[in-house]
């Protein structure tokens, strides 16, 4: 009995785009994992392993797939794309983690999300342990500081070099810092707040680096950590905000849905209200995904009433970002989603409003969204007008996340290459962001 071909989820990764476009179009030409590595003169379980991203090819392998396939050297240009998303993400002197897939599964995360729906919170303190150097609330603040700092790096410049940096950091400082004995009980819940902050943002910034894999892996490790804190609502929105975001950018959106309302009901009425209309936005986004237009926009307005009555100051600071700019900036997604360009445009405003002139990240991915709701209406002047802008601001940062925007956007235009903004913008392009061209490029090999 033939087998069902394993699921690639080529979204967010370079590498698994590779393999779901040497998969695709060897279908498409009808040849066997066995017949094209016979043509390769290789084995068909190296072609399987290329196409589910277990191996990385080599140049080699893939030229002589390229010219196989007749793919007039598509696959070649997504090999060298994947070549240095590894080489940007891999940071030298990091810790190994071959164990670390580069596609997202969400499988991984069921159990660990069962399990910590199934605690208790009330997990005990470690035992005080002797004669090792105790960590003590000033190390906990160093380490905070740095936190901070590395935050704000993401924010204006996307993970880029930073996330190799922030990657060394903790597996070796934060490392460092977990294994040794705590002073007290509140030493130990507030070293686990900050270690769940260092892991998520490390999360984030896979994300952006387009390794879906290892995000997933660095928010299982910050979901483990806040029972040791303990700290349900921080919990309930990494599972939320951060895994169902996850599902969400590799197109689970069922999984994403699911993940989400566990959060909603674990986070329950005693987190904060902008934590809980975090949680209710990301349920909005599922919804959105799947065209339930009804569903969405209930929430949408759960999430609206609920962060109206936030006040900044009493919010945990993990969640201090979530301001009304954030909050529209989830319902542009999900009208876009649902089709509804023009609403989407007027949310999509109020976030680009709001939003701070250093989140250049956000600002470029904001822009991208409003250009192609500008698309959506058939204005295309309009869109390639905003579209300049949104690449002003992603060549401003080495964020993959804006890369890949940029590179939809270009796609979409693709079918008006006979009008002339289009054609400048695609030219425009080309010079200040050819990463986002060349990713444009093979977009039409995605499966």
């Amino acid at each position: 009995m033939a087998t069902k071909a394993r699921e690639i989820v080529s979204a967010g990764s370079a590498h698994a785009e590779l393999g779901a476009a040497l998969r695709s179009l060897r279908t498409a030409r009808g040849l066997s994992q066995a017949r094209l590595g016979a043509l390769v003169h290789s084995s068909p379980d190296l072609v399987r392993r290329v196409e589910t991203t277990e191996r990385f090819p080599t140049r080699e392998l893939i030229e002589a797939c390229d010219r196989e396939l007749q793919a007039d050297g598509a696959l070649t240009e997504l090999w060298r794309a994947a070549d240095e998303e590894r080489r940007r993400s891999s940071p030298a002197g990091a810790r190994v983690t071959g164990s670390v897939p580069a596609r997202f599964n969400p499988d991984a995360s069921e159990r660990l999300i069962a399990d910590w729906l199934a605690d208790d919170g009330r997990s005990a303190d470690p035992a005080t342990q002797t004669g090792r150097l105790w960590v003590t609330e000033e190390d906990v603040a160093v380490a905070e500081g740095l936190l901070t700092m590395f935050r704000q790096l993401d924010h204006a410049h996307g993970a880029g070099p930073f996330a190799a940096q922030l990657a060394t950091y903790i597996d070796t400082e934060l490392t460092a810092l977990l294994s040794r004995p705590a002073a007290d009980p509140e030493v130990t819940r507030s070293r686990a707040r900050v270690a769940t902050g260092f892991l998520e943002l490390a999360g984030y910034q896979a994300v952006d680096s387009g390794r879906p894999g290892w995000a997933q892996s660095y928010y299982r490790r910050a979901l483990a950590l806040t029972s040791t804190a303990p700290d349900r609502a921080y919990g309930a929105y990494l599972v939320a905000a951060n895994l169902g975001h996850l599902a969400l950018h590799c197109d689970h959106p069922q999984t994403a849905l699911r993940w989400a309302q566990a959060a909603r009901s674990s986070a329950g009425t005693a987190a904060s209200p902008a934590t809980r209309a975090a949680i209710i936005a990301v349920n909005a986004r599922a919804h959105a995904r799947m065209g339930q237009e009804q569903e969405a926009t209930a929430l949408l307005l759960q999430a609206e009433q609920l962060l109206e009555t936030s006040v900044p100051g009493d919010e945990p600071p993990w969640i201090a970002y979530f301001t009304r700019a954030y909050l529209a900036d989830e319902m542009a997604h999900c009208l876009h989603d649902l089709g509804r360009a023009p609403a989407a445009r007027s949310h999509v405003t109020d976030a680009l409003d709001g939003v701070g002139r250093d989140r250049v990240r956000r600002l470029a991915i904001d822009a991208a969204l409003l250009a192609a709701t500008w698309l959506r209406s058939g204005d295309l002047d309009q869109a390639c007008a905003v579209g300049q802008e949104a690449v002003e601001y992603a060549a401003r940062t080495s964020s993959g996340r804006c890369v890949d925007r940029i590179a939809r956007l270009l796609a979409d235009l693709a079918a008006h290459t006979g009008h002339r903004a289009v054609t400048e913008l695609d030219e425009y392009v080309r010079e200040v962001l050819p990463s986002a061209a060349q990713r444009a490029s093979t977009t039409r090999l995605r499966v």
